[in-house]
């Protein structure tokens, strides 16, 4: 076995182009997937931890104002463990230069703060007086350190707190703030723990407005509406608080991904090594016979070549292992920008070695099956003559088309009836090449066409303000007045329809020119009841369904018909007119405003009448800028695209010209010229491009619909869309690395010795 070892060496040297590019795509399949494995696994055991440590809730209720004797009814609902009382209050911060931005800050009852995991500074008493303590990615946007002073202001009062710690918050891992952005502005949002005092100080005169429920399988979401009546607000749980939900869908987005690159990468491993090893025994043909001459059996050849798969494999599983710390390192801070966690340690589970023993295993059977039929036989069998000889082929049948191909398409076609499995590689390739090329430059297409059609075509304001409903509420219609605005109400509901039960925001909009969003049958919405179409996807609502509406802010619940779908990718919500509503007998109250170009913004920022006022163009930036948080994903998606399509063909191309020397050499003898015979052997890699090209186009579209559904979740519906620039750069991509390895095997072709063609 020794003497096979060595031998086994000396082939591997021998081809050792063809062993490169297996192990190059062992290598990629435990790179893309540990690599990607380090970041979402790592996601999803530090959230875990970080949830466990800082005790983060199962559900929330928000009301207008909670009692005891609430507190006490849901206490002892089913499934509850336990209840915790909170104040949260929505204040401005002004900084030094006068930039404003927003604090959400918590009051919670006692001097607990188990959700609260301090940073640095004094851990939290709310006995404190005068202090506050803020997130720590607010405080490094804006430069805010411990001991320092900052002042906030509620509904006209203000107050100086002292910056006493800074803390993170498990609830909180994806805090955007506002329901106009997707991912997180910390300059402008934060959140924090206030002291005791600034409730008075700012002038609450409340002292609960949210529950933390600590449950399992729990009987609140389902009674807690009719409990609390008009004061009710909102419910969320794990699943429904985007500041929660989005790290677990982002860490399964990555999974997904990991999971898809590598299968496609231990596919074409295993292809390569089975037609390599298929390559090297018709080359060994002569060695096979004298080892089966000296003794050695089937079995122990079968294990010999069987030491090809399981040393390349290795080799490239552990190589590409060692690859993934740093590949996840570059891919981490992309997640950073959009999670917010304590730890961020690159971590693996069994998966990995699942792929790693998963490679060498089927690359070890592959070697085997490759060798197996062949080494049936006697030893005077392996002296002959071994050359394959295709049968007819079906296109030869149809004579007026046959009689029609030129030589070297025959040639070709006849080679690859011989060579099935190599052609099926080269085609694999090249369509696995397009899907993710389309994928990579799809979905950033897919994003801005999101980012357009929301901001140019459905919503057609330059400002959105938001009312101040706690504080002076008197004039909101002079305003809109003034401003030739449109109101709309935004809320969340509970919505019940054949029997299920769900919480959803619904949007309820006046008479105006701002929102431009059209049904599917490219109507604009008017007088009625409309969904989005990825919510609709989501309940299974139809067009004529029944749905009752259980809003926040009021005791009664009302019936409607749903009367057309909205395909709108963001936000995914119940569209109701005002009009409608308010026939029903639901009462419209305002919670913003839209409008116009306007000249006033400073003065608007200062008006009682509004606490908040968003730009058309900060929403936009803000949804371009996840496009960018996920550049790093896409551009990973071309590069593996580029090396995948460069590695297979110029194997195949290597194992096509070593299989082909003969009658390369043939033809020389015979006269062809080199260009002639350049020609010749392109033909079979315009062959795989075709094919590759004719199933990879229609395949990459529909995966770029799937991919960009594992982007989608309750807040945002991504539309597949790849502009008419993004398929023709594909394919120009395509085509080139097919026309360098076109231009590499020429070279070869160049080198043939006529001495040695004459020879043989």
């Amino acid at each position: 076995m020794k003497y096979l070892f060595k031998k086994m060496l000396r082939s591997i040297k021998q081809f050792k182009l063809q062993f490169a590019a297996v192990l190059l795509l062992a290598m990629l399949s435990v790179v893309i997937y540990s690599g990607l494995e380090g970041i979402w696994y790592g996601i999803e055991t530090g959230f875990d931890t970080y949830i466990e440590e800082t005790s983060m809730a199962n559900e929330w209720v928000f009301a207008t104002c909670i009692t005891d004797a609430d507190v006490a009814a849901i206490r002892d609902m089913r499934g509850v463990t336990s209840v915790s009382k909170r104040l949260r209050i929505n204040v401005s911060a002004l900084d030094a230069e006068g930039r404003e931005s927003y604090l959400s800050l918590d009051l919670p009852e006692g001097e607990s703060a188990d959700s609260m995991k301090l940073i640095n500074g004094d851990r939290y008493d709310g006995a404190r007086a005068g202090s506050i303590w803020i997130d720590s990615d607010y405080a490094e946007e804006n430069g805010i350190a411990i001991g320092q002073t900052i002042e906030i202001s509620f509904n006209g009062n203000t107050a100086h707190p002292q910056v006493a710690g800074i803390i993170m918050s498990a609830e909180h891992a994806h805090y955007v703030g506002t329901t106009d952005y997707y991912i997180p502005e910390h300059e402008q949002y934060g959140y924090g723990f206030m002291s005791e005092d600034l409730r008075a100080e700012l002038g609450i005169p409340i002292d609960c407005n949210l529950l933390e429920i600590e449950s399992a399988d729990s009987a609140v979401k389902d009674t807690v509406n009719d409990l609390l009546g008009e004061r009710f607000l909102a419910y969320y749980d794990r699943d429904t608080l985007f500041d929660v939900a989005f790290v677990s869908d982002q860490a399964g987005n990555l999974r997904r991904v990991s999971l898809l690159f590598s299968a496609l990468f231990i596919l074409l491993a295993i292809l390569s090594m089975r037609t390599t090893i298929k390559r090297l025994i018709d080359a060994q043909s002569a060695d096979i016979a004298t080892l089966k001459s000296l003794g050695f059996s089937n079995r122990s050849l079968a294990v010999y070549y069987s030491l090809y798969g399981l040393f390349v494999s290795v080799l490239g599983a552990g190589l590409g292992y060692l690859g993934s710390f740093p590949f996840s390192k570059a891919i981490l801070s992309t997640q950073k920008a959009m999670i917010s966690l304590p730890d961020w340690t690159i971590r693996h589970s069994f998966g990995s070695l699942i792929v790693i023993l998963s490679i060498i295993t089927l690359s070890v059977l592959a070697s085997v099956l490759a060798a197996g039929k062949a080494l049936k036989g006697l030893p005077a069998e392996y002296s002959k003559n071994n050359a394959k000889h295709a049968k007819m082929t079906w296109i030869e049948r149809i004579g007026h088309i046959w009689n029609r191909t030129g030589f070297g398409m025959k040639w070709t076609i006849r080679d690859a009836a011989v060579h099935k499995v190599r052609i099926f590689l080269g085609i694999v390739s090249v369509c696995g090449s397009f899907m993710l090329l389309i994928v990579g430059s799809g979905t950033p297409d897919s994003i801005s066409g999101l980012t357009s059609k929301t901001y140019s075509e459905e919503f057609l304001y330059s400002y959105k303000l938001t009312l101040n409903t706690t504080g002076a509420s008197d004039g909101v219609e002079a305003l809109r007045e003034e401003l030739s605005g449109q109101f709309i109400q935004t809320m969340q509901s509970r919505v019940s329809f054949d029997g299920n039960s769900c919480f959803k925001p619904v949007t309820i909009y006046s008479e105006g020119p701002y929102i431009g969003l059209k049904t599917t049958d490219g109507e604009q919405i008017g007088e009625g009841v409309y969904v989005t179409e990825g919510m609709a996807d989501k309940l299974g609502l139809h067009v004529g369904d029944s749905v009752e509406l259980f809003p926040s802010g009021s005791d009664r619940s009302f019936t409607f018909i749903i009367t057309g779908k909205i395909p709108s990718g963001m936000p995914q919500a119940f569209y109701i007119s005002g009009q409608c509503w308010t026939d029903a007998g639901a009462d419209f109250r305002p919670s913003h405003i839209l409008c116009g170009d306007t000249d006033r913004v400073d003065e608007l920022k200062n008006d009682a009448r509004v606490a908040q006022i968003m730009s058309r163009t900060q929403q936009e930036r803000n949804l371009m800028d996840f496009k960018v948080k996920l550049t790093g994903v896409f551009t990973l998606m071309k590069v593996i695209a580029f090396a995948l399509v460069v590695i297979v063909l110029y194997n195949l191309s290597i194992l096509s010209f070593l299989e082909r020397t003969k009658e390369y050499n043939t033809f020389r003898v015979l006269g062809f010229h080199f260009g002639e015979i350049r020609k010749l052997a392109s033909f079979e890699n315009v062959i795989i491009l075709t094919f590759g090209t004719l199933l990879g186009i229609p395949f990459g579209l529909r995966f770029l619909k799937v991919y960009c559904a594992t982007f989608s979740n309750a807040t945002l519906k991504i539309y597949a869309e790849l502009r008419g620039a993004s398929l023709t750069l594909v394919c120009c991509i395509v085509f080139i690395c097919t026309a360098v390895t076109t231009l590499l095997l020429s070279r070869r072709i160049r080198k043939i010795d006529m001495v040695q063609a004459l020879k043989e």
